[in-house]
């Protein structure tokens, strides 16, 4: 799990920004329809049947896989995320905070997150060309130019900027793929209720970080639940986000993801991350 959708902090010319992009409410639409989603059904009782090894691995990475397989066909989808992450004062005291999140994906090139959290406000575009970021209560942006595809964009976002993308791990065009990377064992910890949704529960163990999702046991098979503990930080603070109102079949029209400044907003830049920052950054995540 390259986890880079969780965490980052933007430094723009004369202004930190520290944000927490998660994924977001799913919103009434109009305008031009999107491409058709084609969603095709996954048998995950055949794979929660799956041979388990003695800890649930195997059966734990294909209900992960089953997850994955269901998400990069959707062309376009919506969701809401409710979050709360902790924060580790000097004294060792951990404050907890919260926040939700609009987002939106189009494939191959959208993306429009709007953040609304206890900390900050902000909101995030790309729409195929480049990618903005709106401190609300600021009223400051920054712009720079992306590759016209998410894969390239996510990537090229997080090693040049230290920008992490809004739900990247999920919106990969092979998200198992991107989850799964840097996992060292998993197990399989049952079915577990996220708001009155039945969800297989899997743990995943990496260098710096345990994480947990609970996986949809049903027709949709999306992620309801994610916690992540980052057990090398003091007092392994830990973040969670709950997942809610999937919409495969959301129309979002162009309009959504471009950015247009209000008369009074002030532009800023960009600081690029110094060469080698991000990749260590991300090493055992």
């Amino acid at each position: 799990m390259k986890i880079k959708s969780i965490a980052i902090l933007i430094i723009c010319r004369g202004f930190g920004i520290g944000i927490v992009f998660v994924v977001g409410q799913a919103m009434d639409l109009t305008g031009s329809v999107a491409a058709a989603v084609e969603v095709p059904s996954v048998d995950v009782s055949s794979v929660a049947a799956a041979e388990e090894t003695p800890v649930g691995e195997l059966r734990a990475k294909r209900i992960l896989q089953a997850m994955g397989e269901y998400l990069k066909t959707a062309k376009a989808f919506s969701v809401h995320g409710e979050i709360t992450y902790e924060e580790v004062l000097a004294s060792g005291r951990k404050l907890q905070y919260s926040a939700s999140n609009n987002v939106m994906v189009r494939r191959p090139n959208r993306i429009r997150a709007d953040y609304r959290g206890d900390l900050r406000k902000s909101s995030f575009w790309y729409d195929g060309k480049s990618i903005t970021l709106l401190h609300l209560e600021e009223n400051l942006y920054a712009t720079f130019s992306a590759p016209n595809e998410i894969d390239a964009t996510i990537d090229f976002a997080m090693e040049k900027y230290g920008l992490s993308l809004p739900v990247a791990d999920f919106v990969y065009s092979d998200p198992y793929a991107v989850l799964i990377e840097n996992v060292r064992s998993g197990f399989y910890e049952g079915l577990h209720m996220v708001n009155g949704v039945r969800c297989h529960h899997l743990a995943f163990t990496q260098e710096n970080i345990d994480w947990q999702i609970w996986i949809e046991d049903g027709a949709q098979i999306v992620p309801r639940k994610l916690v992540i503990t980052y057990k090398d930080s003091p007092e392994s603070p830990q973040y969670t986000a709950v997942l809610s109102d999937w919409d495969f079949s959301v129309r979002l029209p162009d309009i959504l993801f471009t950015f247009e400044a209000s008369v009074d907003a002030e532009q800023i830049e960009f600081l690029t991350v110094p060469e080698g920052q991000a990749e260590n950054s991300e090493k055992g995540s």
